[in-house]
């Protein structure tokens, strides 16, 4: 604290002791670096702007509307940064309730159905509140479709029609007219994913009732994708594979160019049948009945009567004299099912048969692995060193990159049949990659002036701020005792010096002495005196101040 006290004191009293003009020159130049160090402080702050909803990105439908908006407004301190808008920080609550009072809010904050529904009166009748909310339903379709990333503008358009005889439906349809970002047109999955998104919208509705109109589409085919199968198939699977090609050659580098052809088997869903029946049966039951009968009869012989008949002495036959009869009857009764097998199998539709890949490969890429390979192999060698590759280690490089990327993609491709190998299907060649033209370099003298034409004030201010520190400081110094140079120098003129006075002839000079009195008697006392030593005192009294 002392420290500081005595430096606005040892200020006070300089400023004090300069002249009047002196003082005014100091005045002004501390003035002037008090504004300059204003200017820069308000030129360095933070700017007075913000992003307007928190920095969202708008679409260009939204970014028109929100500048009707504030124009309409009478708003015009905002600015455009890209797809945003930054507005004034103290002035929030007029370009909020601006974009409030037009309906121009971002579509997450505005629903123009219930804007429409807001504005329904009890006098109109329900046709034309239906029109009015289908209306605002299709903008709000038309702003939901224009949220994706990859669409600029889209419009939609929704009619029904007549009912026919008894029926209680109405046929309707749809058109949708989409604007994407860039050139190129939309992909066949974001068109399908709109039409569901109107399919879905209104009741009753497919998608066959939807009409998706692409602006960047070149012709009809980009529309009737749907109508031939077979070439939506081949199209998914080429990209299906080029995209697991592309990413097993990632480490050759971003220029590798892989282009992939699909064979696709035409055949639809073929559904097969076979029964087949066995050569043995199967025996569900088993029955089997045995008879056997024995039974004599006696033969017919003789005469009849009774002297025939008697019993007498005469001869008898050794034959035999009865019948015999024998019946024997086996019965057997089995039943049984043949064997049999049922196989159903189904075949899918439209099966890859066989994928072919041609990859291309920049001649540079082979001049980079020469050099490498001499790098590794010889670690002192430097790169101007490296020898220039000759048309033998060229033809050598080329067959070992070759036989490397077949290795590495013909695990990927679908298998063929016996006897066939999946080598042949990879096809790897070269191209000469011309040198791209060089890019011209900035103009450093452009640069330097734009940079001036945008920061010239700032640097004016600083060489103002400069300068009149150095003025100041100039000005205190040369402000010592007050007396001008000129006047010590006797403004240029040549001044009598007096003559030399010997010490030793000069009498001692009288002194004034204090004798303890009052000041008045004592200048009476020394006037009267020595009035030549009161002439010296006052003199130099004149000369110091």
């Amino acid at each position: 604290m002392n420290v500081f006290n005595q430096s606005v004191e040892q200020i006070r009293e300089t400023f004090t002791a300069m002249p009047m003009q002196s003082r005014m020159i100091t005045l002004l130049l501390v003035v002037a670096i008090a504004i300059g160090l204003g200017f820069l402080v308000r030129g360095s702050g933070t700017s007075n702007l913000e992003v307007l909803f928190g920095g969202r990105v708008l679409g260009e439908q939204e970014l028109d509307s929100v500048e009707l908006a504030f124009s309409s407004a009478g708003l015009n301190e905002w600015e455009r940064e890209g797809r945003r808008i930054r507005i004034p920080k103290a002035n929030r609550a007029a370009y909020l309730a601006a974009l409030q009072a037009s309906a121009s809010l971002p579509i997450s904050l505005r629903s123009n159905v219930q804007a429409a529904i807001e504005s329904n009166s009890a006098f109109d009748s329900s046709e034309q509140r239906n029109s009015r909310e289908m209306h605002a339903k299709e903008q709000d379709l038309g702003s939901k479709i224009a949220a994706f990333s990859d669409i600029k503008w889209a419009s939609v358009e929704h009619d029904r029609g007549e009912r026919f005889g008894l029926s209680r439906a109405r046929p309707q349809s749809a058109s949708v007219v989409v604007a994407p970002e860039g050139t190129d047109p939309l992909p066949r999955q974001r068109i399908q994913m709109i039409k569901d998104l109107i399919r879905g919208s209104f009741a009753g509705m497919s998608s066959d009732d939807v009409v998706v109109i692409d602006t960047n589409a070149s012709g009809m085919m980009d529309f009737n994708e749907d109508s031939d199968p077979l070439a939506n198939k081949r199209r998914e699977e080429e990209a299906r594979y080029e995209q697991k090609v592309r990413k097993q050659l990632g480490g050759y580098g971003p220029d590798v160019r892989v282009a992939v052809y699909a064979e696709i088997d035409p055949t639809m869903d073929i559904q097969k049948t076979v029964l087949k029946y066995d050569s043995e049966r199967t025996t569900l039951t088993d029955r089997s009945r045995k008879v056997d009968s024995q039974s004599n009869r006696p033969l017919n012989q003789g005469v009849p009567g009774t002297v025939p008949n008697a019993i007498g002495n005469r001869a008898a036959s050794l034959e035999e004299n009865a019948q015999t009869t024998k019946l024997k009857e086996d019965e057997r009764e089995s039943m049984g099912v043949a064997g049999q097998q049922y196989e159903n199998s189904r075949v899918a539709s439209l099966q890859v048969k066989r994928v072919r890949v041609s990859i291309s490969l920049p001649q540079s890429y082979y001049q980079h692995v020469w050099a490498q390979n001499n790098l590794r192999d010889n670690p002192d060698l430097k790169v101007n060193e490296i020898p220039p590759m000759r048309t033998a280690d060229l033809d050598k490089l080329r067959l070992d990159v070759k036989s490397n990327i077949q290795k590495a993609v013909t695990p990927l491709l679908p298998e063929v049949n016996a006897g066939e190998s999946k080598i042949e299907l990879v096809e790897v060649t070269d191209y000469l990659n011309l040198p791209e033209p060089e890019m011209p370099e900035p103009e450093t003298a452009k640069i330097a002036m734009t940079w001036l034409a945008q920061s010239w004030q700032t640097i004016a201010l600083i060489v103002l701020a400069t300068v009149a520190l150095f003025v100041a400081r100039g000005a205190i110094r040369g402000s010592g005792d007050g007396v001008p140079t000129e006047f010590n120098e006797g403004f240029g003129l040549e001044l009598p010096t007096p003559p030399a006075v010997a010490e030793a002839e000069t009498d001692p000079v009288d002194t004034m002495e204090i004798t303890g009195g009052t000041l008045k008697d004592e200048l009476a006392s020394i006037v009267e005196n020595n009035p030549e030593v009161a002439a010296n005192v006052i003199r130099n009294w004149v000369g110091a101040a």
